[in-house]
């Protein structure tokens, strides 16, 4: 079962209800913004409209502040994922290592903010968030099937 608004990409009724029982699990807390946040997005892989504001409503704090928070962390995503999507870190470390190779050699993978994974240089996630480190040209079009 899918909803959707205009703007809003379509996203899994069931999942939207998982993530809503995990923030219900929280406190109504201003402190649990963070907490609240991840539970909806490990339930729908990403924050669409209705999920943020639900968050701001569970937690009480203005929805501006969860949208600062949200935007503040390159983990949460406001769009979903895109299937068979890679995304190259392009942290200075991970660009000093060869994050430009890794680019060139799969044209469809997109670059994302810094990973704070430094000591594995470079890192390249998939579609399911799972994290590669010291990822080589070759290793990563294996990977992705480029």
């Amino acid at each position: 079962m899918r909803l959707m608004t205009e703007d809003t990409p379509p996203f899994d009724l069931d999942a939207m209800q998982d993530g809503m029982s995990g923030v219900d699990a929280l406190p109504r807390d201003r402190e649990q913004l963070l907490p609240a946040l991840q539970a909806m997005h490990d339930a729908l892989h990403w924050l669409p409209r209705e999920a943020i504001s639900y968050v701001a409503s569970h937690i009480r704090v203005p929805l501006s502040e969860v949208y600062a928070t949200t935007t503040a962390y390159s983990e949460l995503r406001l769009e979903p994922p895109v299937p068979g999507q890679w995304h190259v870190c392009t942290g200075v470390a991970c660009d000093l290592a060869g994050a430009d190779a890794l680019l060139e050699a799969a044209p469809t993978a997109a670059r994302i903010d810094c990973q704070f994974l430094c000591a594995l240089a470079p890192v390249v996630t998939d579609e399911h968030e799972r994290l590669f480190g010291r990822v080589t040209a070759d290793e990563l079009r294996e990977r992705a099937g480029a």
